[in-house]
């Protein structure tokens, strides 16, 4: 319960930022990771238009550094859960529900 708690709070903040138009680095990140477990077609795909447009948006004044590690994170996600069986596979789908929710606007 409390879990979900902060997973709510921390997705509330997390849309809060991505509405405002400025995310940290860190943010960023995990937008992109969310946005490689999004795309797997293990998982199901979903909706990734809003999140595409947010890590297009936010991308432009970050360092190349940043934006090459989130292309990393992307790819390396949707591997991930490419591969993903049993209580792993349950798990990114739990991950993807509760932390990307935010970044994807509500896609299911």
């Amino acid at each position: 319960m409390k879990v979900l708690i902060i997973a709510t709070v921390a997705a509330a903040s997390l849309a809060g930022a991505a509405n405002a138009g400025s995310i940290s680095d860190l943010q960023f990140l995990e937008a992109a990771r969310c946005r490689g477990l999004a795309s797997s077609e293990n998982l199901g795909k979903l909706d990734t238009a809003s999140l595409d447009a947010l890590l297009r948006t936010e991308g432009g004044d970050r360092d190349l550094a940043v934006r090459t590690s989130a292309v990393s994170k992307i790819d390396a996600a949707r591997k991930q859960a490419d591969a993903a069986d049993g209580k792993k596979k349950a798990k990114l789908l739990a991950e993807r529900e509760s932390n990307c929710a935010a970044y994807l606007g509500g896609a299911k």
